[in-house]
């Protein structure tokens, strides 16, 4: 690989990991002072409330005017599900630059081939960036859940007090921190707008992803057809979402031992090649001049995948 196009890659990459950590740091000190993002467009007094709703669908890939670029079917889910807001020009220089140390590593194990280069740079940068989005949505839907009790207990109040219950998802998201404020500021924003409580939560539950948000759906839209206590409901709702909780993390805690070993099993492949490839260079030369090395490692990642989906069954459990 020419000297010029290493030298590149390594100042693209510092450039992107000092970018990303010092946006991560001024992010996490605007947090701290405003518990919800989207409040303070609306306290300077500048732009709309629908102007604000609007530019937070637009940065979160929802708005049919947003960006697009790896938007669209089950990834525009993902990705909003994620909580990324991301410009379209970061995206596209994120993706260039995985695809790029793919380039580069697969240049260091396979130099006699460039068509393998090229098919691991793709899969590389491929995996790296739904590996990003996926961890990015288990922690925001894990922030989520976590806050979806507090959140249901906040409504009760407000529903014992007397007010209706739009004022009250209204007061769950001025008074809650994110990632449930600005969602339920949204869901406000949509009820506020003319919108049916069951569509809004509908889409709700297509933005956050999180199953104990059907519960709430369920248990609001029954409620509204065929009357009842609502604040009592909504009592044994957020105690039944504890309880699941609760037994969610004993049977991670049980499990732990089978995921630990699924990520070894998983790893190893990898690690024993490079390995293999680093001490011995020339190892797997005669397997690469056979011209079948292409087949072999697409097999080989095939039976990867099958066996990381296989045991990722065997230590995830639903109930």
């Amino acid at each position: 690989m020419a000297p010029i196009l290493i030298y590149g890659l390594v100042f693209v990459s510092v450039l992107l990991v000092v970018d990303t950590i010092t946006r991560s740091i001024l992010n996490s000190r605007r947090s701290r002072e405003d518990v919800r993002n989207r409040l303070a467009s609306l306290k300077t007094g500048n732009a709309s409330e629908e102007q604000v709703y609007t530019d937070f669908l637009r940065r979160r890939g929802l708005a049919s005017d947003g960006p697009t670029l790896f938007t669209f079917g089950w990834f525009s889910r993902l990705y909003a599900q994620s909580g990324i807001e991301m410009p379209m020009g970061r995206r596209i220089a994120f993706v260039a630059l995985f695809i790029m140390i793919g380039w580069f590593i697969g240049a260091l194990f396979f130099s006699g081939s460039v068509a393998l280069q090229l098919l691991f740079a793709v899969v590389f940068g491929t995996f790296t960036v739904l590996a990003i989005v996926f961890i990015k949505r288990r922690r925001r839907i894990k922030k989520f859940v976590t806050q979806l009790a507090p959140a249901i207990e906040t409504i009760v109040r407000s529903i014992k007090a007397g007010h209706p219950v739009p004022a009250a998802i209204s007061l769950v998201a001025r008074e809650m921190p994110d990632p449930i404020g600005s969602e339920f500021g949204v869901l406000s924003d949509q009820l506020t707008f003319g919108s049916e409580l069951e569509d809004a939560l509908l889409n709700m539950i297509e933005r956050v992803g999180a199953e104990e948000l059907n519960l709430l759906t369920v248990t609001m839209t029954v409620q509204r057809g065929t009357g009842g206590n609502l604040a009592e409901i909504l009592e044994n709702l957020a105690q039944m979402i504890r309880d699941r909780l609760l037994l969610k993390s004993k049977i991670r805690a049980i499990s732990a031992e089978g995921r630990f070993t699924s990520w070894i099993m998983i790893i190893f492949p990898f690690f024993l090649f490079s390995m293999i490839r680093l001490l011995v260079p020339d190892y797997y030369d005669d397997l690469i001049d056979t011209g079948y090395a292409n087949i072999i490692v697409l097999v080989c990642f095939v039976m990867v995948a099958f066996g990381a989906i296989v045991l990722n069954r065997m230590v995830n459990f639903d109930f």
